[in-house]
């Protein structure tokens, strides 16, 4: 088997157990040691290809300070722990362990989670090799191309976008005899859409001078050793450079990574990578960048000061979201979302099972869907199921089907989804709401590739590719044992968290256009846009129902836009959408609900200017309708902060 592994237990009698069931498995155990000191001598002299870690050890650390040592230096490693609550589940997550047991544990389900660990591993480690390889041919290739400089700057950002996400990325280089830097950026305004920003640029967008800018790109220093500024560092840093500071207040980074070129002759250039997430880069995406250093430098050194002159925007690019040609009705261009389908379009092309997480309603069905028609899948069958809507007695039935006379009014041989999907691809949506003991099935369908048919006498074999869905908190889940750890690391190899429409409010305007048109054209219906009041209510609400309850108020504001060409709110927010679930119950202070009156009171008078088109004084003005003297209507819309401009 040749795949050696490492014990790292404080208990001599539990991790002598271990080895004895280790070896009679066929696998070669490196060592034993109880504490991080012992451990770290023997993973630096024998390299182990797995380390079972407990958590709790004698001496100096504990096993999640190795953990991240481990992962530094990528070696696999599975968590053995006698303490399973919610913050040493949230502490090892963020290890990104590749599985995690708790004591007292099966000998089966040690060997099963081993088995995962080791083909998470080597399907992420393949994965990663497979993308520096073509990463470092696809930067060759632009040094060779015959494309202008910009172009080639501008494609190198496109191919490092999926290794190193980024919302700018910023070239600045200094060639002999020059005394002035030479700088150019691309900021990402879509999926596949950058705007070149120079000099010219940047002071159009910032109202800065030209003169001011370049001072401010000469006189900021450039960083001689790769760097990483996440958070509290990130603002640190801004003291000590100027332009930084600049781009930062302009586009509201809060994370850098800055990655220093040698070019010939000992001149410097330096790539700076900019994000709005306070934990915006990692290490391992330094150590890709030093990977790729060759091919950066040869593109890098046909820079020259003169260019500087020549920078114009390439591509900037001015389309709607929903008119990408790769992601069929995913709308918006905030950063947030970007990250999510450059992950998209990273895991579409292999087999590697994915987990999406998000919050009802924020679209976790089509991010699937996008997934299966970017994979070499997307000519085969998708198979949809809902976990949660299905009873516990039907969805073992449904998922691997049953012979017939396999139980009571099992007339006719019944053919699951999974055998449907065979070749195709699965979609498991609502997995946390599977019952324990159907998870422990579907974990051999994973592992084995083949299901069981209800009555069945011989197993079936299956070639299905899955992804699973949930809204639910799965440490929280497998905390309280309703949810199985060994199927949370087969499923979780490749975890895709999507943003709550509140985490992406720059979206809503392209989210709201989209639906107002596909409702107009159902229900034959026309509008010149949306009213300024509505816009501004849609961005200051935090949509607990996401994306599902904007469309909701869309197509509610289109059905009852008789006449009023603008679309307007016709009722309190708040009241479009009603949470069930205690998980979101709150109790609202008396703060809360004086905001809502006051904000109920804005949408009423709201909505009767819109019927008025804005008219207060006169027979049908909205003084009238609504009862008042038009000099208390005006006072009062002037402390509320309405303007009847707004509405005329």
């Amino acid at each position: 088997m040749n795949k050696t592994i490492l014990i790292v237990e404080d208990e001599f009698i539990v991790a002598d157990d271990l080895q004895l069931t280790l070896r009679n498995a066929g696998y070669s155990v490196c060592g034993i040691a109880d504490n991080v000191g012992e451990a770290k001598e023997i993973i630096e002299s024998k390299k182990p290809s797995l380390v079972l870690l407990d958590i709790h050890l004698k001496g100096k650390g504990n096993g999640i300070e190795l953990a991240k040592e481990l992962k530094e230096q990528g070696i696999a490693f599975v968590y053995l722990s006698a303490n399973s609550n919610q913050k040493v589940l949230e502490d090892a997550k963020a290890t990104e362990p590749y599985g995690f047991l708790v004591k007292p544990f099966r000998e089966k389900d040690l060997l099963v989670m081993i088995d995962i660990a080791f083909y998470r591993h080597e399907n992420s480690m393949e994965a990663k090799w497979r993308k520096d390889l073509l990463l470092h041919k696809e930067l060759l290739s632009l040094e060779k191309s015959s494309q202008t400089l910009e172009e080639k700057l501008l494609n190198t950002a496109k191919a490092l976008q999926q290794h190193v996400p980024f919302d700018l990325m910023a070239v600045k280089f200094k060639s002999p005899g020059s005394n002035n830097y030479f700088s150019i950026g691309f900021l990402r305004i879509g999926f596949d859409e950058y705007q070149t920003i120079g000099i010219k640029e940047l002071s159009v967008i910032t109202g800065v001078k030209e003169d001011e800018i370049k001072a401010l790109n000469n006189n900021s220093p450039v960083d001689y050793t790769p760097v990483i500024y996440n958070g509290e560092a990130f603002k640190k840093s801004l003291a000590k450079n100027a332009l930084r500071e600049l781009l930062a207040q302009q586009f509201n980074f809060s994370s850098a990574l800055i990655f220093p070129v040698i070019i010939g002759y000992g001149n410097i250039a330096s790539i700076s990578f900019f994000r709005k997430s306070n934990e915006g880069f990692i290490t391992e995406q330094l150590n890709l960048l030093s990977r790729m250093q060759i091919p950066l430098v040869a593109i890098i050194e046909g820079l020259s000061p003169r260019e500087n002159d020549r920078i114009q925007n390439i591509d900037a690019g001015t389309g709607k979201a929903y008119q990408q040609k790769k992601f069929k009705n995913i709308i918006g261009n905030s950063s947030s979302l970007l990250n999510v389908l450059d992950l998209v379009e990273q895991v579409a092309t292999v087999d590697t099972s994915v987990l999406i997480l998000g919050e009802s309603g924020t679209g976790k069905e089509k991010i699937a869907s996008c997934i299966h028609e970017l994979s070499p899948r997307k000519n085969k069958p998708f198979i949809k199921i809902n976990c949660s809507a299905l009873p516990p007695t039907l969805i073992e039935s449904e998922l691997f089907g049953h012979e017939k006379g396999a139980f009571t009014n099992a007339l006719d041989k019944h053919i699951g989804k999974f055998e449907l999907a065979n070749t195709g691809t699965i979609f498991l949506d609502e997995i946390g709401d599977m019952p324990v003991e159907l998870q422990v099935k579907l974990l051999r369908v994973l592992q084995e590739k083949e299901i069981e048919r209800i009555g069945g006498k011989q197993p079936v074999k299956v070639d299905v590719r899955v992804i699973a869905a949930t809204n639910r908190n799965l440490q929280t889940e497998m905390a309280q044992g309703k949810f199985r750890l060994d199927l949370y690391y087969r499923l979780n190899v490749f975890p895709i968290t999507l943003p709550a429409l509140r985490e992406r409010k720059e979206d809503i305007k392209d989210l709201s256009e989209f639906f107002a048109t596909k409702f107009s054209n159902k229900f034959n219906k026309s509008y010149t846009g949306f009213g300024y009041q509505m816009l501004q209510q849609l961005n200051n609400y935090d949509f607990p129902g996401n994306i599902r309850e904007l469309e909701n108020i869309i197509e509610q504001s289109v059905i009852l836009n008789d006449g009023v060409k603008e679309l307007s709110l016709r009722q309190p927010l708040s009241s479009h959408y009603q949470d069930t679930t205690t998980a979101h119950f709150t109790i609202k202070t008396l703060d809360d609900v004086k905001r809502l009156q006051r904000q109920t009171e804005i949408d009423h008078i709201a909505s009767v200017l819109s019927k008025t088109r804005g008219r207060i004084r006169g027979k049908e003005g909205a003084a009238e309708l609504l009862n008042e003297k038009p000099t208390t209507l005006e006072s009062r819309m002037q402390k509320l902060g309405i303007k009847k401009e707004d509405f005329q």
